[in-house]
């Protein structure tokens, strides 16, 4: 089976957030795209735009001093919606944070319109980056 081109932008997506490059994440994003962060991640809120999901993704990146390991677990999508699980482990001040987080995407002619970033850490896992 194929995999289906939103999904193939979800993972352009992810592999641009991790380097940093701006010129592929506004490929992959619509302009006024909105991000919703929930659960045990920093940052739980609204974000708009590149920059405001650039300023969540950095926080995360700063707090762990970029020891972030991601493993998709599954992605699966249709013409207009994707979801995405997948294992995290963070690292941070000698301590390893074990996560799922789970996302899900709207997307617009090709482009990521709308996510939702749900960390799914165990309970309390909060207080890792506080």
């Amino acid at each position: 089976m194929s995999e289906h081109p939103n999904v193939a932008v979800i993972n352009r997506m992810t592999e641009a957030a991790l380097a940093g490059d701006k010129q592929v994440l506004a490929e992959c994003f619509s302009e006024d795209v909105a991000f919703h962060v929930r659960g045990t991640l920093p940052r739980v809120g609204d974000h708009r735009g590149i920059e405001g999901f650039l300023g969540v993704i950095g926080t995360i990146v700063d707090l762990t001093a970029g020891d972030v390991k991601l493993e998709q677990l599954f992605a699966i999508a249709n013409d207009e919606w994707a979801a995405e699980w997948e294992r995290t482990l963070f690292g941070r001040n000698g301590q390893t944070l074990d996560s799922r987080n789970a996302f899900i995407y709207r997307l617009e002619d090709g482009r990521i319109a709308e996510m939702w970033m749900i960390g799914a850490g165990p309970l309390g896992s909060e207080s890792f980056f506080e």
